[in-house]
């Protein structure tokens, strides 16, 4: 009876260790989990400020104010999402980088309107991203995504410049910025965070433009 005893004790400890270790395990990730979040947010911000100063730099010099959102937006590319536009179809691994470095490089050099590149958080505030798949919640498409139109979740890049007397100001802006990584409803309560940079440089352009 004693050693019987024993035995039971012995069984039920290994379940309480069983099931301690999961719960541990829950923690873990969660924790793990909320701290990427907290760094993939940390390296945006960090980007999206460089971003605008590389906005600024651009109206400093008499660019217009198109071609310097074009700069930010290049700039933010390595934090937006994957591209969109154009397919980069079979591509993959460093393949698929060239290409889309070399996409990017075309989208520099190219005039108002004559090549077109887009990630998923470039979509136009006005518009739904309409490709294949939705690029932040893994939703097959039909003409639209459903779950992006239910919630008001329109994922975009916005700007404001100005480069008037002495100063030039650029501020760059990801709205409604997706947080896509897992648990992060339970970690933040929210599906997706404005993140916005904003710089100042002397207006060199007004010594050397009327």
């Amino acid at each position: 009876m004693r050693g019987g005893n024993t035995y039971a004790q012995r069984k039920g400890e290994h379940g309480s260790a069983i099931l301690e270790s999961f719960l541990s395990m829950i923690l873990l990730g969660m924790i793990l989990f909320g701290v990427l979040q907290l760094f993939q947010l940390i390296v945006t911000d960090m980007v999206t400020d460089y971003a605008a100063f590389r906005g600024a730099r651009s109206a400093s010099v008499g660019f217009k104010d198109e071609y310097a959102f074009r700069e930010a937006l290049i700039k933010v590319a390595p934090v937006s999402g994957p591209m969109i536009t154009p397919d980069l179809g079979g591509y993959v691994g460093w393949a698929g980088l060239e290409t889309e470095k070399s996409l990017l490089k075309d989208f520099k050099q190219a005039g108002e309107d004559d090549f077109v590149v887009e990630y998923a958080n470039w979509v136009g505030e006005d518009r739904y991203h309409m490709n294949d798949k939705c690029p932040h919640y893994g939703e097959f498409l039909f003409g639209g995504c459903s779950i992006c139109t239910r919630n008001r979740k329109t994922h975009y890049a916005n700007y404001s410049a100005q480069a008037a007397g002495e100063i030039a100001h650029f501020r760059f802006e990801f709205v409604n910025y997706p947080l896509n990584l897992p648990l992060h409803n339970w970690l933040t309560g929210r599906e997706s965070i404005d993140i916005s940079g904003e710089a100042e440089l002397t207006n060199h352009s007004a010594a050397f433009l009327e």
